[in-house]
């Protein structure tokens, strides 16, 4: 496939599922409120249970893709059951039915996407293409479909979100067969006809840098779970309007897609743990305005840094994993690192912000930025444990992979 193809391929499939996730993770709970009948806890209890799919099976879809050495066929195996799954949603019985059907949607729906900026990052790497403007696809999706289904709720109300995320899921399904294979490089040579067999996943584990490294990038994107959550909830208590708010979330959105598209000139030149401390510390400033002030001009300036809080930590970490960790492994630290900040980050950061806000109201986004500041701490570990590790022979020669 040339690179062009390629390059589309992955665009495709980032535009129509990015579309989707706008609309399920903005909307769909809203659906399940009022078409499903459940309450606000309940449907708290639905959409952690997708998260807590996404926590248990995410690595074991990507160390499927590592044994069998192509993401492709795991993702449309995905995209396709994902559409049956999410169809479930409309014949599920209640708050259980619901539940269950998160589940599973979770359990195959959320895991394709470290799967896919996996196989991403491996084709822009092979075609010498920037993953960032690949990526910016997906969040341009992202905006664009937020905005339009912003505008179609106020004409309609939320009657349709549901068909037109079980219609989503469908068109995501169609742009994975877009998906390019990995490269065969079986004819290569005599010995690399016989696959070597891949190292268990969990020798992963027994490597104290990526403990470090799943640690800083949970903690700093853990970190933003309140304001995802609580934010609109604040504001609105102090006399926001949410107008106000949605500007705010849509330039977050917007410098994380002027950060993507520019960074094959920027950012990429910098080291994955700058990347990190870089995320880390723009969230502790982020945090403490939000937590401080509801100064409209400050809370709008506010927005401009998840370019840095959610955009370098996201880099960082795929970029640490893309360069320590061996290719035959590489997919399933993808899910691990999904796992550890979609999942465990994300639940814990929401569980403690949530806790916080009943007792500190504000106050709860400078626990969050006590979060990230930790996280800051152990990415300032992994950099001098990586300058160690680079400094040993044979290695100091890979100097310029350095972490």
């Amino acid at each position: 496939m040339t690179p062009l193809r390629s390059w589309l391929g992955f665009a495709a499939f980032y535009a129509s599922s990015f579309a989707v996730l706008a609309v399920y993770m903005q909307f769909f709970p809203a659906w399940l409120h009022g078409a499903g009948g459940l309450k606000e806890a309940e449907v708290s209890v639905v959409m952690a249970a997708q998260t807590v799919a996404r926590t248990l099976l995410g690595t074991y879809w990507a160390h499927r893709v590592d044994r069998r050495g192509d993401a492709r066929p795991i993702l449309l195996g995905l995209a396709a059951a994902s559409v049956g799954a999410f169809a479930l949603f409309g014949v599920a019985p209640g708050l259980a039915g619901f539940a269950v059907v998160a589940f599973l949607f979770g359990s195959l729906f959320s895991p394709m996407y470290p799967i896919c900026d996996a196989a991403a990052m491996q084709a822009a790497a092979a075609h010498g293409q920037s993953f960032g403007r690949m990526r910016v696809v997906g969040s341009s999706s992202y905006l664009l479909a937020l905005l339009a289904m912003g505008a179609l709720v106020q004409r309609s109300g939320l009657a349709p979100t549901y068909g037109l995320l079980l219609v989503g899921t469908m068109a995501m399904a169609a742009t994975a067969l877009l998906l390019p294979r990995a490269p065969d490089q079986r004819g290569a040579t005599a010995a690399a006809a016989a696959p070597a067999a891949a190292p268990p996943w969990t020798s992963l584990l027994a490597q104290p840098s990526l403990w470090l490294l799943l640690g800083a990038a949970a903690l700093i994107q853990g970190s933003h779970a309140t304001f995802y959550n609580l934010s609109t909830l604040h504001w609105a208590d102090r006399g926001i309007d949410a107008s106000v708010a949605s500007i705010v979330w849509a330039e977050g959105i917007l410098a994380e897609i002027l950060l993507f598209w520019f960074a094959r000139t920027t950012v990429d030149r910098l080291r994955p743990t700058t990347l990190l401390l870089l995320g880390a510390a723009a969230a502790v400033v982020r945090w403490c305005i939000v937590g401080a002030t509801t100064d409209v001009v400050l809370l709008l300036a506010s927005g401009w840094l998840h370019a840095v809080s959610f955009g370098c930590t996201y880099l960082g970490s795929l970029r640490a994993i893309d360069r320590r960790v061996p290719a035959p492994l590489r997919a399933t630290a993808q899910g691990l690192l999904g796992a550890a900040t979609s999942g465990v980050g994300m639940v814990v950061g929401g569980l403690a912000g949530g806790f916080a806000y009943d007792a500190l109201a504000g106050g709860a986004f400078f626990v969050m930025a006590a979060f990230a500041a930790i996280g800051g701490w152990l990415s300032w570990r992994l950099r001098r444990a990586m300058d160690v590790a680079t400094a040993k022979p044979p290695s100091a020669s890979q100097s310029d992979a350095a972490t």
